[in-house]
């Protein structure tokens, strides 16, 4: 049972900062199954007798509630061996489930799934299992048997931990050492903790250090971030370990203990502490089963401390081996991941990347949810139906993600019939049981009923940062929003891949009157199930279908108005920009391409007169990047114009929110990253290109965010360029640069949501996902010229639409494309966070000008460098110098008499010049 034990250590495991967190699991109990008969009830006599059997170890009158006549004796022998445990000292059988038995009377016979939990001294386990109970027809109460035993799960490896109070270790520089980190006690006290496979745990109590040093360099500057070193160097006194017991010898050297005598307050001390951090992690709380803690162990190699700092609380370290990036340096307090990496073991297993769909078990295909909202309580009742695909080897568990507040009454399979499930305490888990394993390819049906209240999801860091003008709030009475309810990716609010997942959908959505909505899909309103679904709840019903693939899908809920409605043309032919770049014509990369796109508009009752001025515009803007792309990844698109308290942007597949600020609000928010006051259209601009990035082509992991940020923003400055001129474009150039420059030492741009994060400062976030990943698209163009460029930009869409992708394969794109190697720029530029300072020369001389870059010789970067001479009658003369060398030298040949020379007149080139 080791392996299974194991496999569910790795399938419960948490992405990033909550992988430490402790779980639990209840399960989900019908408290009613309607056609049963009432009370009194042979079923739960013949069930409470077996808890008694079990309980006594009572093996030989086992048999007594077996059918001889359906179970043969090596059956039931089996049967005996899989129930019964000779040390067995407290048991439980619960009922979870019951259905008719095939081929018996109504009320004679049953299905019934049942978990029994048996306890040891040190140990429990759980079997689930399902009974086939029938009784002769009109039979006593006691004439119910067991004709079938059906073994469906089998979980054991749960132990009851166990801290030694009588018995304590002198420390003399004690040292426990793990990957990047030594916890080195000076001088104090050691407990054990026990388990029924020997020592898992540890509590150190006195003078203590810990010393963390993160190998990659990106990781030693976050840590001096948060540090003010790249080395953390933290006294601690108190600390409490978790590890396999089979590491205990090889990682602990106990020759520097010495045992005596727990003195009793030591030992409480100890106990306080492991009753305080021990069920933070690898504990299972069995609920009805057990009121008590039980404990997995950790797996073999894997390592956790919790460190009650002096200076920074109490840190948690772990590595573990079923992650992509098993090494966390974690701030639980402050939710907040300070180093996140993968260890040179895990990266030699996995490679320098990995793509977060190679971790999932299974692919939904298909959704059909139907939700109603009642956004004043904030409250769903849903419905999904979902069609999954097994993409592991075998499968006997499905870990969903749906939100914690959202209570499941019912899991039932086509395959399978009703399951059971477990919620996960504190998470957004939800693990459903299979019968038997699935096979890889297997195609799976789960229909999931749920409800409860869940709050709006907030924006984050997709809005700009505010700062009040008059008053504390900003708002006035007059100035207050217009209520929304958000669903969206954050939200869990229908059960889902727990790893984003390219899937098609059917999503019906019933609000109450005077309520709107708009979701990800295409609205039919002709759907025959809407007037069902109103009548039933008294409210307008909505269907969208998502015909193309979407990572998530989303709804918001508000008071809105159509305001506009049209179908466009989804390429402007008369556009020279698509003529010049022309597509690179991968065959098969187009699942369906639209020449017509339906754009409507809807929007709050105060938003409607800015709704209507910017329909138009998101018209020319979606016509202008679908020319530029050559496709549209979806057939519809949706605009939403909601008043929020905070200005910003939200755009999932088929539809984007636009955040306005409510009449007479008194916010300011000029001083941020994405603020450009030139640029009205701006925030439109950059949530309607996220229907190409971020939507038709996703991230593989967190470190890719700058494919959806970055490409959206370089985009919107595009849609600058071509709405008003060369001024807004390099006004924005001049804005990116101007902030790339002042965050870029917080980290490379492949840290990805993690940038500000130690800080709280979501500015940061922007400053370098946002302005410098568009300004280094804009150095990769003028790089590699625009002709490459664009069919490199077309080639990476094709080949990855409807797919997540990571730098690696825009790397290959643009380098195929341009037929150079573009190593050491996209090595340079995303994965590190270095600036280059460059020293130049210009010597005006007749019929010519010369400049001269200097780098340092250490660290090459390319650098394509804008000179500008600017000509005695008054025309400028514009020329690209790639600089990729510690020395480049270029002779410009003049047409007339050059009065100045300047370099980076267009804030193209991120780098700090200083003149020779």
């Amino acid at each position: 049972m080791r392996e299974r034990k194991a496999s569910m250590v790795v399938r419960f495991a948490l992405p990033l900062a909550f992988l430490l967190c402790a779980w639990s699991a209840s399960a989900q109990v019908p408290t009613e199954t309607p056609g049963l008969p009432g009370p009194p009830d042979g079923v739960a006599a013949l069930l409470n007798r077996l808890e008694q059997l079990l309980q006594q170890n009572d093996r030989d009158n086992f048999p007594a509630l077996l059918s001889t006549a359906d179970i043969t004796g090596v059956e039931a022998e089996q049967a005996t061996d899989d129930l019964f445990s000779y040390d067995t000292t407290r048991a439980i059988v619960r009922e979870r489930d019951r259905t008719p038995l095939e081929g018996s009377l109504e009320g004679d016979g049953y299905h019934v799934i049942v978990e029994i939990l048996t306890e040891t001294t040190a140990r429990a386990r759980v079997l689930t299992a399902r009974f086939d109970l029938r009784r002769p027809r009109g039979g006593a109460l006691d004439s119910w048997r067991i004709v079938a035993i059906t073994r469906l799960t089998f979980v054991q490896g749960l132990y009851r931990l166990r801290l030694d109070s009588s018995t304590q270790f002198v420390a003399r520089e004690f040292t426990i050492r793990a990957q990047d980190v030594q916890f080195t006690l000076h001088s104090g006290y050691v407990f054990q903790v026990m388990s029924g496979e020997g020592v898992t745990g540890l509590v150190l109590l006195g003078r203590g250090e810990m010393q963390f040093s993160p190998a990659p360099a990106t990781e030693k500057g976050q840590l001096r971030i948060f540090s003010g070193s790249e080395t953390l160097t933290a006294l601690f006194g108190a600390a409490f370990v978790r590890l396999h017991p089979a590491d205990y010898e090889t990682r602990v050297d106990v020759s520097g203990l010495r045992r005596m005598p727990a003195d009793p307050r030591q030992a409480k001390r100890a106990r306080d502490v492991f009753a305080l951090e021990g069920p933070k992690s690898f504990n299972i709380d069995l609920r009805d089963l057990s009121r008590e803690t039980w404990y997995i162990l950790p797996q073999i190699g894997d390592f956790l401390a919790e460190i009650r700092t002096n200076k920074f609380g109490t840190l948690t370290y772990s590595r573990s081996g079923g992650n992509a990036e098993d090494i966390t340096l974690f701030d639980r307090a402050r939710k907040r991941a300070i180093s996140l990496y993968a260890s040179p073991s895990m990266l030699a297993a996995r490679g320098p990347t990995y793509n977060e769909d190679d971790l999932r078990s299974y692919d939904v295909i298909d959704y059909n949810i139907d939700t109603v909202v009642y956004p004043d309580r904030q409250f769903i009742e849903g419905k999904t139906h979902l069609t999954l695909r097994i993409q592991a080897d075998a499968v006997a568990t499905l870990t969903l993600r749906l939100a914690e507040p959202l209570a499941v009454t019912s899991v039932v399979s086509n395959e399978f019939g009703r399951l059971l499930f477990f919620r996960i305490r504190n998470d957004d888990s939800l693990i459903v049981n299979l019968p038997v394993s699935a096979q890889h390819g297997a195609v799976i049906t789960l229909d999931i009923t749920y409800s409860g209240r869940l709050a709006s999801q907030e924006l984050d860091r997709e809005t700009v940062a505010v700062e009040p003008q008059d008053d504390d709030t900003g708002i006035d009475a007059f100035g207050r929003s217009e209520p929304n309810f958000l669903l969206s990716s954050r939200a869990a609010w229908y059960p889902q891949n727990v790893i984003t997942d390219y899937a098609r959908a059917r999503i019906r959505v019933t609000v109450p009157e005077a309520y709107g909505c708009v979701v990800s899909g295409q609205l039919s309103p002709s759907d025959v199930s809407l007037r069902d679904a109103a009548s039933a709840s008294g409210g307008h019903a909505y269907v969208f279908n998502a015909n193309q693939p979407v990572r998530y899908f989303a709804v918001v809920v508000s008071r809105l108005t159509r305001v506009s409605d049209v179908v466009i043309d989804a390429r402007d032919r008369t556009i020279p920009v698509a003529a010049t770049y022309r597509s690179p014509g991968l065959p098969g990369t187009d699942l369906h391409r639209y020449d017509r796109l339906s754009i409507a508009v809807d929007a709050n009752p105060r938003q409607l007169g800015r709704g209507r001025e910017i329909a138009p515009v998101a018209a020319d803007i979606m016509r202008f990047y679908g020319t530029v792309m050559d496709d549209t990844p979806y057939e519809s698109l949706t605009v939403t114009m909601l008043e929020h308290d905070v200005p910003g942007g939200h755009s999932p597949a088929y539809f984007s929110i636009i955040n306005n600020a409510a009449p007479f609000s008194k916010l300011y928010w000029g001083n941020d990253p994405s603020a450009f006051a030139g640029v009205p259209e701006f925030f439109l601009a950059h949530e309607l290109a996220h229907q190409w990035w971020g939507q038709a082509v996703g991230w593989k992991n967190y470190h890719e965010q700058w494919i959806s940020e970055g490409f959206a923003q370089y985009f919107s400055a595009l849609y600058a360029q071509r709405a008003h001129g060369d001024a807004s474009f390099f006004a924005m150039l001049r804005q990116f640069r101007r902030w790339s420059l002042s965050e870029s030492d917080q980290g490379p741009i492949d840290l990805g949501y993690r940038l500000g994060l130690i800080q709280g400062q979501g500015r940061i976030f922007r400053a370098v996902i946002y302005n410098k990943g568009a300004s280094v698209l804009h150095m990769l163009r003028r790089f590699v010229g625009d002709e490459a460029f664009f069919n490199g930009l077309r080639r990476f869409y094709g080949e990855q639409k409807f797919r997540k992708a990571g730098t690696d394969d825009f790397q290959h794109a643009m380098e195929t494309a341009s037929g150079r190697s573009l190593d050491r720029f996209f090595d340079r530029w995303i994965h590190g966070a270095d600036l280059p300072v460059l020293r130049y020369s210009s010597a005006i001389r007749p019929g010519e000008v010369v400049v001269e870059f200097n780098q340092d010789s250490r660290m090459i970067f390319d650098v394509p460098v804008t000179v500008t001479l600017q000509y005695a009658d008054g025309h400028l003369q514009d020329v690209v110098v790639p600089v990729t060398d510690a020395h480049v030298s270029q002779r410009i040949p003049t047409s007339g008499n050059v009065r100045d020379v300047q370099i980076n007149r267009d804030s193209a080139a991120l780098a700090r010049f200083s003149e020779n």
